[in-house]
Formats: structure tokens, sequence, C-alpha cells
């Protein structure tokens, strides 16, 4: 890839940093979009010393005239928008009595309204030039959180919901969307009153497992005008890469239901774990996939 232009939202830490890095060696344009101008400041000149091409502008992703502001800019800086990165979150770790509403409502603002007004105005640019991909950052606590994420977990699994239907709404447009959920040291949360894992002591191990450099080639394969997934989730957690499905059990039909019913019927009722099929018009095309692979020899 080069010559493409990619807008990340915060793009001056953790996975976001790791990505703009790796983006400029190969020859894009970056622009990263965060509230933090002093670590913006050192993330531009961290890639200009790589030779890269970055554009910093402050934003506050959760306000609209902001993001459209922001976008303008790239555009009229580098004439395009390729690539978005939806990257920015705020993480307040609390139970769910202690979560204040100013505490929801930031992570709201930041982890799912952020991600709509990215998403929104860069797609009005994409639809223009029939191309473009967007890759939102979640995380596992979409599928599997822990006491204290009531909030953030909401949100992360609301930027899922959020994908499958974007994708669905951009795929005529040739714009791909997808879901990455990643599990890198990034920074302490808001609310880190105890040690975790960005603060707490490391074995070498863990702490090399745990590098956002090794969910970056993730997103830049998402990203890859070649690349054929749309709609979906994939995983990055201590350099082993997956892929995430929401699944159905086959269930039990029947023409009526009792109170009873679902007693007698729950072991039924959740066994035997399965995969719904795709919504039409937005995966890629399992069948196209496996002819272009190559066939293993008898």
């Amino acid at each position: 890839m080069s010559n493409r232009v990619i807008v990340i939202t915060g793009g001056s830490s953790g996975i976001g940093k790791a990505t703009a890095k790796l983006f400029a060696r190969d020859g894009e344009h970056v622009v990263i979009l965060n509230r933090n101008e002093k670590a913006g400041a050192e993330t531009v000149a961290e890639i200009q010393a790589l030779g890269g091409s970055v554009l910093y502008l402050k934003t506050d992703i959760g306000i609209e005239n902001q993001v459209e502001a922001s976008f303008a800019a790239a555009v009229e800086k580098f004439g395009k928008i390729d690539i978005l990165f939806a990257n920015a979150a705020i993480q307040i770790n609390k139970p769910i009595d202690e979560t204040t509403k100013e505490d929801w409502d930031q992570m709201i603002a930041a982890n799912l309204t952020g991600t709509f007004l990215s998403c929104k105005v860069a797609s009005k640019y994409m639809k223009k030039q029939k191309s473009g991909c967007m890759i939102i950052c979640s995380s596992g606590h979409a599928f599997v959180s822990y006491p204290g994420y009531t909030g953030y977990a909401a949100t992360k699994g609301g930027q899922v919901a959020f994908m499958h239907a974007a994708a669905l709404d951009l795929a005529p447009f040739g714009i791909r969307v997808n879901c990455i959920a990643p599990n890198a040291v990034t920074r302490p949360s808001t609310s880190a009153a105890k040690p975790n894992i960005t603060t707490a002591p490391q074995d070498p191990a863990r702490a090399r497992a745990m590098q956002a450099g090794l969910v970056s080639p993730m997103v830049a394969y998402l990203a890859h005008e070649h690349c054929p997934v749309n709609g979906e989730m994939l995983i990055a957690i201590a350099g082993r890469v997956a892929r995430a499905v929401i699944a159905e059990t086959p269930g039990v039909q029947r023409p009526s239901w009792s109170i009873e019913d679902v007693r007698q019927l729950i072991e039924e009722i959740e066994a035997e774990l399965r995969r719904p099929p795709p919504p039409r018009g937005a995966l890629r095309s399992r069948r196209a996939n496996a002819a272009r692979r190559p066939r293993r020899r008898a």
C-alpha cells in the first residue's frame, strides 16, 4: 500500500499510535485525531522522524462539528480519505451501582457517539469515491466481560452491533466495515485505583505478548484494498488472531409455550451452538474465498 490516507482517532497512544507508525512506514498519509495536543505532537515528531507523512488535528470525536471540520481539513490536505480506524475510547471501571451518569455519558460520547460520528462523516467522502474501509476498535468485553465493566462493555457491544448494520448500509458503495477486539497495553483506565495491566509489574513474556504492535498488522490487513473481509469481528490477543462470531442454538420449535415447557426444555434450548447465516450482502463470499485458497495436495 502507498499514498492512501488513513484517519486514526485516538492515534497518539497504544494501538492507535502503533498503527499510525505502521501505516506511515508503508508510505501512507496518516491523520491523527484526539484531544491530547502534547501526545499528538510527540506522535507527529516520531512519525516525521521515520520519514512519514502525518497531520495532527485536535478533535473531540463526540462533538459533530469538530469531527466534520477535522475530516474536511484532512481532505483539504491530502485530497481523500481511504481508511478510518475508529480507535479512540474511554474506559471507566466501576461496579454498576457506583457508575455515575457522568461516567456513563463520557463512555457513550467517546466510544459510541464518537464511533458513529467518525464513520458517518467518513462515509460521505468514501461514498463519493465508491471505495473505502472502516475498522472499529471494539473489545472482548463486547462478548465476555468482568465485574466493574458495565458501562464500558455496553459501549463495546454497541460498536459490534453498529458495525454489522453499517456494513450492510455501505457495502453497495464499495465500503467495508469491520471490528477488531484487541488486548494490548495502552494506558491506565480513568478509574485505575489499583494496579492494572498498564501499571502493575509484568513478567517480560507477558509484556511482549501484550504489545500494541501485535495488533496493528491485523488493522493494516483489514484496510488493504484487496482484503475481502466485511462485516466481521477479528480478535487479536497476545499474538493470537481469531474470528469472533455470534452463535445460536438450534432451539426447540413448538406451536405453543408455557413457563413449564421452557423449564423442562431449557437444556435442549441451550445445547449445540451454531452460527446463524450471515446477513445477505454484507459478508464476504465464502465460496469465492475458498476458490482462491490453494488446494491441499493428497
